[in-house]
């Protein structure tokens, strides 16, 4: 080997050790681990879920015929859109709507029930109700000018009653509506709602019956409840997604909020342990409450515009995942999606979101609060809260592996908790008082409104499981019951 060889060896050593030597003593100094270091191709930024994955419907209702029902929960997604050319709800909405000419008109109540009813049927239930325009851009649907009749869309289905026909029912005025279809245009398939309904016959399916079928008492809201259902659904613990006490977890938190800003922010620690994050004399307010919830409240500084319901969506979607993601903030997995949109909170142009959350594929429910409230007033976001749960997610993964079992029925669940139901509706002046067991479950029976399966999460800090429920909803009142045993819970008020 060569002298000047031996030489340029020796110059590449020295500077690996010098480099060896700065990066030990930056992680000595620093107090730094190797998993502190970011290299820039490793770097990944999370997409937040797009709209039309979050807008989803409350339940989607088949009827077979003969009071024949099944109801299909928002995770069998496929069913009502899906990104292929496979049949889906908005798949056929979309056909439908390429027909020359579509005629709208006003229908009563009780015809559109007649045609859902007697008829083989299909229609998506939403919770809230989404502006016509926003509806069709959000899903890629064609929107024909006759369309225009129609203001929100808070219900949409099929019925085979009539011939190429949709049934919209607009919940901000309390309207229904039913669309006539002419002749498709050329090189556009005709809709298939009844191969799709026929499908999901054929592939089987969970029956659902009118609750007043095995009560004998007539019901209004024509509830549906399963004949027998069989989950694996358990217990599990969890975490809170924040604790105040934990100060480097909320100190990042809070200068995610005030960014530049932070340098000048005060910190406040009261009494009971809620820290408070203030900047100027409360034009920026970050709460870190001691139940795990976090609550931002910033002044309104845009001036007044008036946003669309999807572009105001998209505004707090985009919020939310630069401050805390739709999952824990420890990256513990939940499906999220749009559980309410309400107009103009607190008489302000805008919105008010309510993200509700799925473990599993099961619906989480909250005795208090929500996991994700975001008010969007003139595009600006003004306040935020986020009540999210943290657990392992191999250990659910485990939980969830384990042998289906039947559930408690849905019938016997109200025959057996009646005297409790009419007790909680007796508190808040929903019924009249009385002692004949005949008429307490009469009432009850004729106010049920929906049952589902699902967990929730207590407002009881000393209570750190997640627990299997049915869920019985009359009013505004949701009633949580145990899965296998119907025991009482609790409940809550939407």
């Amino acid at each position: 080997m060569s002298k000047s060889m031996i030489e340029k060896i020796k110059n590449y050593s020295l500077v690996a050790l010098f480099l060896s030597t700065v990066l030990l003593l930056y992680f000595f100094w620093g107090n730094l681990s190797f998993d502190d270091i970011n290299f820039q191709n490793e770097q990944t930024i999370e997409e937040p879920p797009k709209t039309d994955y979050l807008i989803k419907p409350e339940q989607i209702i088949v009827n077979f015929g003969a009071d024949n029902y099944t109801v299909i929960l928002p995770e069998k997604r496929d069913i009502w859109y899906n990104d292929g050319d496979k049949s889906c709800m908005v798949n056929e909405i979309d056909r439908f709507g390429q027909a020359d000419d579509i005629l709208v008109e006003e229908i009563t109540y009780d015809k559109y029930q007649e045609v859902m009813k007697k008829y083989r049927s299909i229609r998506a239930e939403f919770s809230y109700n989404i502006p016509i325009s926003d509806f069709c851009r959000n899903f890629d649907i064609n929107k024909p000018q006759s369309y225009n009749t129609i203001q929100t869309v808070t219900i949409i289905g099929y019925s085979t009653a009539v011939e190429k026909n949709l049934f919209v029912f607009d919940g901000k005025n309390n309207k229904y509506y039913r669309l006539v279809a002419g002749e498709n245009k050329d090189n556009i398939v005709d809709p298939d709602f009844p191969g799709l309904i026929a499908s999901i016959e054929s592939e089987g399916y969970n029956s659902y019956y009118p609750i007043s079928i095995y009560s004998g008492v007539e019901n209004d809201a024509l509830t549906l409840v399963p004949v027998s259902l069989e989950t694996n659904l358990k217990s599990f613990p969890y975490r809170q997604d924040t604790y105040s006490y934990q100060a480097q977890k909320i100190n990042a938190l809070a200068e995610n909020f005030f960014g530049e800003n932070f340098d000048f922010v005060r910190r406040i620690i009261e009494d009971n342990g809620t820290v408070i994050y203030m900047y100027g004399y409360g034009q920026n307010v970050l709460i870190v409450n001691t139940d795990g919830s976090i609550e931002y409240k910033e002044e309104q500084t845009n001036d007044k515009i008036k946003q669309s319901f999807l572009d105001a969506l998209n505004t707090a979607i985009q919020y939310v995942a630069k401050h805390g993601s739709f999952k824990s903030l420890d990256g513990a997995k939940l499906t999220p999606y749009l559980k309410d949109a309400i107009l103009n909170p607190a008489k302000e142009e805008g919105y008010r979101f309510v993200f509700g959350m799925e473990v599993n594929e099961n619906r989480l429910f909250y005795e208090e609060g929500d996991a994700i409230v975001v008010d969007v007033i003139s595009g600006q976001v003004t306040y935020y809260k986020r009540n999210m749960i943290d657990f392992d997610q191999e250990e659910l993964d485990t939980i969830e592996t384990y042998s289906a079992e039947d559930v408690f029925s849905s019938v016997n669940l109200i025959a057996q908790n009646y005297q409790y139901i009419f007790n909680i509706l007796l508190q808040s002046g929903e019924v009249e008082t009385t002692t004949d067991s005949s008429v307490m479950f009469e009432e009850i029976a004729s106010l049920v409104s929906d049952m589902q399966i699902g967990y929730v999460r207590l407002s009881d800090k000393d209570v750190m499981e997640i627990q299997p429920v049915w869920v019985v909803t009359i009013n505004d009142l949701d009633i949580f019951f145990d899965l296998y045993s119907a025991e009482p819970i609790s409940y809550s008020k939407k």
